[in-house]
């Protein structure tokens, strides 16, 4: 990898804020990138709302596991029934009977897709009738059912969990670019206000310059060797270079302006009202440093976000086709129950009787189905396939979209190192050529308007330089951005 070295001071010409009246203005907030970026981060509400989706998918994806809860049941029930007796052996009006009755049970879902079932129930009845007038009846049940086409097996009865789980890892990378974007934006307008203040700088030192032309310029004058119009010349050089101050101190608190609603959303006034000093430097590098396309995006295809959503939705897709599979196939179900049922005058007996199995029963089963056509089931599948060739051709089409971008990145961030170098360079020339034109000026071997076309030369040339220092950061964050390593902990600062 490779980092960037900083090391410049941002000085500032005009405040950036004024304080009411009868108020002292809060001190200067010095803030580096790391800071600012760390504190958008924190406050941001976009990046909120981001991470609250990612916890309403995480509270979906543990909430789909319990499908594989088991399931506890319990009944209670009395009736009293009474019936006229037509029988003339019994020497009775009428059948009373009361019956109570009580069960519970036990239902385990299993992630072959199958479930176990455990009961007990258990019968008192009280009669007129039967031969014992009371009678406790004791049943317990296992039984067992698992599919073997249709739906069998753990991989279609956790494929829903599967598909919730690759959702949640989406939304989490969703969260993670969102984190990136926000860093990017925060870089790119620290680095515009740090500009905007070099460019306040540069505008107070032309202007510096146009004052002391204009002061030489009237001292000629005043001596008989200038020209009443040389003074006018300088005059409007330096009415030009205020409103040239002016615009540069607006742009410097739309800037500040911009970074602050980045950092602190909200309508909190201290905040606003208070001026940024950004102590981070502009950066420059060596081309030596910066990777080769081919490197840059082998980093981009393992970090970008946007490449393992993409991963994670084809790996949704191909549950959502396992299942579709999974339910075109005939229905066949495998089931097996034994049960130990006792009856006896008293519980005491009725409860060791069936528990010790003394009269079981044994039933194994198959079960089969098979739906006629089946175009329903049929084109549900053929749907689950195009969906996963779609998802896949998405990420095809993704990966040389982040190839164009990446190259772009590569090649800005190259461009701008040498548009730095060519705008110092320039900007020393200037300062040169301005330097030997004041000096025949003073030698009478130039023009006062030669020397203001150089003063403005030299301005343009500051500009320039700021500029590409500006372009140049602004790129380099663009590069990590293209690579997905553009976080707090590998900021390069």
């Amino acid at each position: 990898m490779w980092s960037v070295a900083l090391a410049l001071t941002v000085t500032q010409s005009a405040p950036l804020a004024s304080a009411p009246v009868g108020q002292e203005s809060a001190p200067a907030l010095e803030l580096t990138l790391l800071e600012a970026a760390r504190a958008a981060l924190e406050n941001d509400l976009g990046l909120k709302l981001a991470e609250n989706s990612a916890e309403v998918t995480q509270y979906a994806y543990e909430g789909s596991w319990g499908s594989f809860d088991p399931t506890w049941r319990a009944t209670a029930g009395y009736t009293d029934n009474e019936n006229r007796n037509n029988n003339p052996f019994f020497n009775i009006d009428s059948i009373n009977s009361q019956t109570l009755e009580v069960g519970t049970g036990l239902n385990l879902p299993l992630l072959t897709g199958g479930a176990v079932d455990l009961s007990f129930s258990q019968s008192n009845t009280d009669s007129n009738f039967a031969l014992f007038q009371r009678s406790v009846s004791e049943r317990v049940a296992l039984s067992f059912n698992q599919p073997l086409l249709r739906g069998a097996g753990t991989a279609f009865a956790t494929s829903t969990q599967r598909e919730n789980e690759f959702r949640l890892r989406r939304q989490i990378e969703s969260v993670r670019q969102a984190r990136q974007d926000l860093l990017q934006r925060v870089a790119q307008t620290y680095w515009d206000l740090v500009t905007a203040l070099e460019q306040a700088r540069v505008a107070d030192e032309t202007l510096a310059l146009g004052r002391e032309q204009l002061t030489q310029n009237q001292r000629r004058l005043a001596a008989g060797v200038g020209t009443e119009v040389e003074v006018l010349q300088a005059e409007t050089n330096v009415a030009q270079r205020v409103e040239q101050k002016l615009a540069r101190e607006v742009t410097v608190r739309a800037a500040a302006d911009k970074l602050k609603g980045l950092m602190y959303p909200g309508t909190e006034a201290a905040r606003w009202e208070r001026e940024l000093k950004p102590v981070t430097e502009l950066p420059e590098t060596d081309p030596a440093s910066v990777p080769s396309w081919s490197a840059a995006f082998a980093v981009a295809l393992v970090e970008r976000s946007e490449l393992r959503q993409q991963l994670f939705q084809i790996d949704e897709s191909e549950e959502q086709l396992l299942r579709a599979s999974s339910l075109r196939r005939s229905q066949l179900d495998f089931s097996f129950q034994t049960s130990s049922l006792a009856i006896e005058q008293n519980e005491g007996d009725a409860l060791e009787s069936a528990f010790g199995w003394e009269y079981p029963t044994y039933a194994a089963q198959l079960n089969f189905s098979a739906p006629i056509g089946n175009r329903t089931a049929l084109g549900a599948e053929k749907s689950a396939r195009a969906a996963v060739r779609a998802a896949r051709l998405s990420y095809d089409q993704l990966e040389s979209q982040i190839v164009e971008e990446v190259r772009a990145a590569v090649r800005n961030t190259n461009y701008s190192i040498e548009a730095v170098r060519a705008a110092a360079a320039s900007t020393e020339l200037a300062r040169r050529q301005l330097a030997a034109e004041q000096a025949r000026y003073r030698e009478g071997l130039s023009t006062n308007f030669q020397v203001l076309q150089f003063q403005q030369q030299l301005a343009e040339s500051l500009y320039s330089q700021t500029l590409a220092r500006a372009n140049l950061a602004k790129a380099l964050v663009a590069l990590r951005r293209s690579q997905g390593v553009l976080d707090p902990e590998r900021f390069g600062l």
